[in-house]
């Protein structure tokens, strides 16, 4: 009797050993702007069939309703977190590099700092340390970080070569012990063709992470998508909307999936946010400035709007505040040490050019009432 005592005592101790252990899962949606997260289908766009060959695939994306395009967002994490970038509320964060294109935008989200050497997206193995890479370094996350990514300059951004990070990115198989679902990716991805020479469909990002995430459990999980900032450049606004419906749907999944885990379920933080912003209704499908001409196809040489980003962030150490207003300058690259300390460590410490870690809970306290947010929509409606 006293052996079956010791066992439930264990059994019933366990939920809170677990529960003593934070993960991360961050993921980026590539070249999404702050207008349709916050104010959904642009008014200047949805409509014209210039940039909307296929008006039944957003017909119900409507302009002044964000909830209908990311409702997950809308709906979960703005309930359950905060958001931060909507411009229109007194809400802002920008990218600091001055290039403001995806490869210095992924150093800065990943490395905490703007670095003058990336100015391009040549496939050039970045010099810097990710955050990532420091964090895999550590013996309790040892092992237990990985990164899933659309675009295929991903191992370079991460430098595999010299991190030995766990990476899968662009159209790479999955290579060891295989599960029969992953033998089925690999199977399908190289019979899918993608409309894009770099990026591959990001479905096969997600269910390759979600598989990784189900028989490795990584305490910190990295999902970058991708297609979003290819159909903007390529001016089709109705497909650059519906990628990113799907990658609302894809993180409502991937959250579904935390929560019905008891690995993962009440410990983990998610963050969501984006490597750059873009011009306007005017420029909306470029981005980026003169600098940044290597490697870069943008045909316009400043875009105002590029440095203007967005997050969002939901977990246990994180306060259901909603949209938040900005005192100061909020700046990409507090994510990287954001991201650690949500694991329990110091990131500045070790990288003193890396920004300081998002205050959340202090700004909480900024939070904008539901009844400002749906006036300025209701207003933004009528013009």
């Amino acid at each position: 009797m006293m052996k079956l005592n010791w066992i439930l005592a264990l059994l019933l101790l366990l939920p809170l050993s677990l529960k003593a252990e934070p993960k991360v899962v961050l993921v980026s949606i590539d070249g999404v702007r702050w207008q349709e997260v916050f104010a959904g289908a642009d008014p200047k766009l949805h409509q014209q069939p210039q940039w909307v060959k296929t008006p039944e695939l957003i017909r119900a994306f409507q302009p002044s309703q964000p909830e209908l395009l990311m409702p997950f967002l809308h709906n979960t994490v703005m309930r359950q977190g905060i958001t931060v970038g909507d411009r229109s509320q007194g809400s802002a964060i920008n990218v600091s590099n001055p290039y403001q294109i995806s490869y210095p935008g992924y150093q800065e989200l990943l490395a905490g700092f703007s670095d003058p050497a990336i100015h391009s997206n040549n496939k050039i193995a970045n010099p810097n340390v990710t955050v990532l890479e420091w964090l895999n370094q550590q013996p309790q996350l040892q092992h237990k970080v990985a990164a899933f990514g659309s675009w295929d300059l991903f191992p370079y951004i991460l430098n595999t070569k010299r991190s030995g990070l766990t990476v899968n990115a662009g159209f790479m198989p999955e290579q060891g012990k295989l599960s029969e679902k992953q033998q089925y990716l690999n199977q399908l991805q190289a019979k899918t063709p993608s409309p894009f020479a770099s990026v591959r469909l990001d479905v096969f990002t997600q269910e390759f992470a979600l598989e990784h995430m189900r028989l490795h459990k990584p305490k910190l999980l990295y999902i970058a998508l991708g297609e979003a900032d290819d159909f903007a450049h390529l001016g089709q606004y109705d497909q650059y909307l519906a990628a990113i419906h799907r990658s609302d749907q894809f993180i409502a999944d991937l959250w579904q999936e935390l929560q019905n885990d008891p690995y993962y379920r009440d410990q983990t933080t998610l963050l969501i946010s984006t490597d750059h912003g873009r011009g306007d209704a005017t420029q909306w499908r470029s981005h980026g400035k003169s600098a940044a001409v290597p490697g870069y196809k943008g045909p316009v040489p400043q875009i105002a709007g590029s440095e203007q980003i967005w997050l969002a962030a939901m977990g246990p150490e994180i306060p259901a505040a909603g949209l938040i207003r900005t005192t100061g300058s909020w700046q990409q690259g507090q994510m990287a040490a954001t991201l650690a300390a949500a694991l329990g460590f110091d990131y500045q410490a070790v990288q003193p050019k890396a920004a300081q870690a998002f205050d959340f809970s202090a700004s909480a306290q900024l939070a904008v009432s539901d009844t400002d947010h749906s006036m300025q929509l209701q207003a933004a409606s009528s013009l």
